[in-house]
Parts: C-alpha cells; sequence; structure tokens
C-alpha cells in the first residue's frame, strides 16, 4: 500500500521527464512537479501546518491547485479545495467546521476571505496566489530548496476533505483515508485495463470535487500517465485537445458527452485515439451512450461511484457481458447491498437503496457525527441512491431517490422519461421534474432545449412521448429553454423548479 505522498515519489522515478500536466498555462514534466510541490511544502512546513491539519486551496482549477494538492500530502497535511465561485456562505460553512490554520487563495476571489478573517481567529495565515509565477505564493516558493523530505503516513490517516452538497443542509467534508485513495486508483487501473505510462487524461472537471483531483489528477499519477487540464468546459477546446494531444481516457459527466456529440464536425475532429470513455455522476440515458459511441472507436462505459467511496466502485466491464441500462458490476474489494428502509437485503432484481462497503470506503463527514452516523453504518455507506442488483450481480441505478416522481401512486423514474426525449432528434438537452398537481399529488413535465436551433411544439413532443413509453409516464407539459443550467455537468434541477414556480418558464402549446 502507498501513501499519496509515496505514489507521486514512485512514479517520479519511473517517468520524471515525461509531461504530467498539459494546461493552457504551460506544461510541467514529473520532475518538475515535483519540485515545486516540494518549494510549496516547504513553505506550509515553514508556516507552522503540521500532520492532519486541514489546509484551505480557494483556487481555481489550474496547476496551483495541482501543486497545492501534493504539497499538502508531502507535509502530511489535508487538501481541503474549493470551488472559487465560493462566496461567503459556503467558505463560513468550510472556514467553520475545518478551523484550518492555513489557506491559499486565488488573487481573485482572496477578498472574499479577507473579509472574514476576524470571524475565524484559527485562521492564521492567507496566502495569495496569482499563477506560478506571480504572486505571494510564488515569492515564497522561489526562496525556498526544490527538495523535501515527506512525512510518514499511515493507512488510516485522512488524505482528502471534499465538501460535497446533499438533498439537504450545507456542504459536508468527506473524509477519504490514504488506504481509501490507494484502494480506488489501483481498483481503477485495473478495471480500466491501464499499463503504466500509457495512458493520456483529458480533465475537464473541476479540481475542487473528487472527479477532478481523483478520478483524473491522482489517477494519472499513478498510471504514470498525462493529464490534459481544461481550467473550464468548452466544447470545442475539449475536442480539440483529444484530436491534438491523442487523450486515451475521458470521464465525464452526461451532459459533456451529449455537448461533445452535438459539437462534433467530422471534417474537422478526431476522436479514435480515445481508449476508454467513462460516464458517471447521474444515470445516463442509452440514448446519449448510443449518440456517443457512434463517433469514436473506443468503448463507452457506465460507472457508479460517490465522493464518500473515492472513485469508481461500479463499472461496465472493459470485456464481457454489458447490459444496457446497468451500471456494471462492482470492482475491486467493493460490496454492493440493496436494502429496504429498515437496512434489510432485498431479493435479487428488487428495488431498494443501494449500500456500499469496501476498501475505498471514507470515515464519514468532517465535525458531523450527526451526519456520519446516517450516512456511514457499520455495515457500509448508505448512498441514498436507489436501484436494483440482477442475478448476475449487475447493478442498475435506477434513479436519485429525490428525483422518483410519485403520482397517483405510480413510481415515475425520471431517466426512464428522459431516454424517450433524447431520442427525439431535436433535443439537445433535457430534465424530467416531478411538480405539485392537486389530483395526483405530482406530475412529469419535462424542460428541453433544442439542438441547434430545431424546435418541435409541445404538443408534438409529448405525442412522440406517447408512442415511446406508458402514458402514465408521459410529461403533462413541456418547457422549453434557451440554456440549461448547468454545474459540474449536471442540470440543475432546483433551479428549473424555481423557473417554473415562479412563472419565468411558460409551458409550450
Amino acid at each position: 500500500m502507498e501513501c499519496l505522498n509515496q505514489i507521486l515519489s514512485r512514479s517520479v522515478r519511473f517517468a520524471g521527464d515525461r509531461p504530467l500536466i498539459i494546461s493552457e498555462e504551460r506544461i510541467l514534466t514529473y520532475n518538475e512537479f515535483a519540485q515545486r510541490t516540494a518549494r510549496l511544502a516547504h513553505v506550509l512546513a515553514d508556516s507552522g501546518v503540521k500532520k492532519g491539519d486541514p489546509v484551505g486551496l480557494y483556487l481555481g482549477d489550474n496547476l496551483m491547485m495541482a501543486i497545492g494538492l501534493f504539497a499538502c500530502q508531502r507535509v502530511g497535511a489535508i487538501p481541503t479545495p474549493m470551488s472559487a465561485m465560493y462566496r461567503s456562505a459556503e467558505l463560513r460553512n468550510v472556514l467553520g467546521k475545518t478551523q484550518m490554520k492555513m489557506l491559499i487563495a486565488d488573487a481573485a476571489v482572496a477578498d472574499y476571505v479577507f473579509s472574514l478573517s476576524d470571524e475565524f481567529p484559527a485562521l492564521k495565515r492567507i496566502v495569495v496566489s496569482a499563477g506560478l509565477d506571480d504572486g505571494e505564493a510564488a515569492l515564497l516558493m522561489a526562496e525556498k530548496p526544490a527538495q523535501f523530505d515527506d512525512v510518514a503516513c499511515n493507512p488510516d490517516d485522512v488524505a482528502c476533505l471534499f465538501f460535497t452538497s446533499g438533498s439537504t443542509g450545507a456542504p459536508k467534508g468527506t473524509m477519504q483515508t490514504q488506504f481509501g485513495q490507494y484502494s480506488a486508483l489501483r481498483d481503477m487501473m485495473v478495471s480500466h485495463h491501464s499499463r503504466f505510462g500509457s495512458e493520456t487524461y483529458l480533465c475537464a472537471a473541476s479540481l475542487f470535487t473528487n472527479l477532478g483531483a481523483t478520478i483524473n489528477l491522482h489517477l494519472a499519477i499513478f498510471t504514470g500517465g498525462t493529464l490534459v487540464l481544461h481550467d473550464r468546459w468548452d466544447t470545442r477546446k475539449v475536442l480539440d485537445a483529444i484530436r491534438r494531444h491523442r487523450v486515451t481516457i475521458f470521464t465525464g459527466m452526461p451532459t459533456m458527452f451529449i455537448y461533445l456529440t452535438n459539437g462534433f464536425d467530422p471534417a474537422r475532429d478526431d476522436i479514435s485515439s480515445l481508449r476508454l470513455c467513462l460516464i458517471g455522476g447521474s444515470p445516463v440515458a442509452p440514448a446519449v451512450v448510443a449518440k456517443f459511441q457512434n463517433l469514436s472507436n473506443g468503448l463507452v462505459r457506465q460507472v457508479y461511484g460517490a465522493t464518500e467511496a473515492v472513485g469508481q466502485v461500479v463499472m461496465e466491464p472493459v470485456v464481457g457481458l454489458r447490459k444496457p441500462g446497468s451500471s456494471g458490476i462492482a470492482i475491486g474489494s467493493t460490496r454492493i447491498r440493496i436494502v429496504d428502509d429498515q437496512g434489510r437485503q432485498v431479493a435479487v432484481g428488487q428495488t431498494g437503496q443501494i449500500v456500499i462497503d469496501g476498501d475505498t470506503v471514507g470515515r464519514g463527514y468532517w465535525n458531523d457525527p450527526e451526519a456520519t452516523v446516517k450516512s456511514f453504518t457499520t455495515e457500509g455507506w448508505l448512498s441514498g441512491d436507489i436501484g436494483y442488483i440482477d442475478e448476475d450481480g449487475y447493478l442498475f441505478v435506477v434513479d436519485r431517490m429525490k428525483d422518483l416522481i410519485i403520482a397517483g401512486g405510480h413510481n415515475i423514474i425520471p431517466m426512464e422519461v428522459e431516454d424517450a426525449i433524447y431520442s427525439h432528434p431535436s433535443i439537445n438537452l433535457c430534465a424530467v421534474l416531478g411538480v405539485p398537481d392537486d389530483l395526483k399529488g405530482e406530475v412529469p413535465v419535462a424542460v428541453v432545449s433544442f439542438a441547434r436551433g430545431d424546435r418541435v411544439s409541445g404538443s408534438e413532443l409529448i405525442g412522440y412521448c406517447r408512442s415511446k413509453i406508458a402514458a402514465y409516464k408521459v410529461p403533462r407539459r413541456i418547457y422549453a429553454i434557451d440554456e440549461m443550467p448547468v454545474q459540474g455537468g449536471k442540470i440543475l434541477k432546483r433551479e428549473l423548479l424555481a423557473a417554473i414556480k415562479d412563472k419565468r418558464l411558460l409551458a409550450m402549446e
């Protein structure tokens, strides 16, 4: 078993001159990355940061965020990445729960931290970064040695602290252990059929998330690969990067694959280098998978995971039986069970709550014992999602429990309705929601955006759905929107519900 600082040291030995990160800012080799993390580790240590201390990384999706993540590992601190889009409320939550002593902030957002500093006396040091070569952080790093004696770590040490939003309450800090990180990286490398030094990953996810940091950056370092880093989603830039850098693995949300499919230009784009494409984050409409598969010679596979379980714990097999609509089978040490509301295991094929257990499951939520007890049990982690396991052990994630629509006693799974809508050629993005109804309690409605200016009437789209799915599942109303609200590759259904409630969105005829 290796801790993250040991993983970096090992890959530097074997791949020192190979590019580790390719960004618009510059290219960093493994050797250069190791030197910069060493310099920042000295800055942390000289500022009084000790093993086990959370360190805030209030930075963009840039090289300094990546360096900060591993500088913390080298000094034994716990990196706590935060979105550069956070404002006072989110910052108060993270600062209050962690009582961190030190924070590195991007110059563009540093004022938000300084305005709150008097409220948090534990925060002794705020270092401002303006990129690799500018700002206080760069000046401090330039004075430090390019070597650092890494602090020894243990398997049970907290390796990372990711603040994730649940269905209720403020974001909670998920504690991932060094053993959990190593186990997830090991399991993903094996299930992806990767060879050391052979992969080029494209990261279009935020580095403050588990998807960006663990499943892209950490996995690239674990496998001795190269990471092509984007600071924000841009469909044209992503397609160009896949062609230019011969990307082999891309992991993204369903909406990202829809954007790539719609933006693909056969006269300009070449995505034949893609060996493996992994879709996660939410249940995926089969129509989305089929459209992207037609453009790529690579394998397109669905995965299932969670920040609380570090990585991808369920995956469609690279080789072997695939089942349409399934997320695949448990990988590595992962064990999956389906239980009822009382925690009792249900029969094969019966729907219930998904429980995950295995080496990757974290230690709970930082300084939040009440939330930890609710989600982390002695038997495993209760995800809150619903699904079922078939007779061959394949997991079918039916949908997020909070998204289930119950209309007049009928359970309606939004993804099933969305799949029918996505099969219509005029649709770009769609989201199916449940809205209150006096007679049935709630009814399904759909919000759609159209592809390349194509539009059909609401009644035509409803009629199309009636030919595809049962009548009780058909959306009662269709709302059109010019630009779907998306964050981190996920459609923000709560914003759509609010717009419908406030009559900012009106139903189509």
